[in-house]
């Protein structure tokens, strides 16, 4: 069965106004957003932070750095992606190297079915390949906007 994105993106999912001075506070203030919308449990945050030291989501990619933090189907009460633009660069570190980078941009994965975990990924390095969408998402500062354009986007 396909991924369905539509019921994983949701507008008020998209946050573009955050000001974390860390990647663990970063995960904090998100992981609150998340719980009191009822996406996630109260363990979320921790999950997050244990399962990033273990395996890091940070990407170097072409036109983009961007961290995709995940964790445990346990720690989601429904699927979603959620969209962070963070004020600066923050400190993370890249998948499989666990080697230091820098990222603003960050998909979080509420990941309820591990299977869709990988399909997921294949997805985002897909569309952080593509020149025009990143132009797209570093160009957008509306949140409405960017709810709208990822719809678009994730359509294709």
């Amino acid at each position: 069965m396909p991924v369905d994105y539509h019921a994983m993106l949701h507008p008020e999912l998209i946050f573009l106004d955050l000001t974390a001075e860390s990647e663990t506070q970063l995960f904090e203030q998100v992981g609150k957003r998340l719980q009191k919308l009822g996406y996630v449990k109260a363990s979320y945050a921790g999950a997050l932070e244990k399962r990033e030291q273990e395996f890091p989501t940070g990407l170097v990619t072409k036109y983009l750095p961007v961290a995709l933090p995940h964790t445990d189907p346990e720690h989601v009460n429904q699927a979603f992606i959620c969209m962070v633009k963070n004020e600066k660069l923050l400190d993370v570190l890249q998948m499989g190297l666990n080697e230091p980078m820098q990222a603003q941009y960050f998909f979080f994965l509420g990941i309820t079915d591990s299977k869709n975990q990988v399909i997921l990924l294949q997805k985002f390095m897909k569309l952080l390949q593509d020149q025009e969408f990143v132009a797209g998402l570093t160009n957008i500062s509306a949140e409405n906007e960017m709810f709208e354009f990822l719809q678009r986007e994730f359509d294709k």
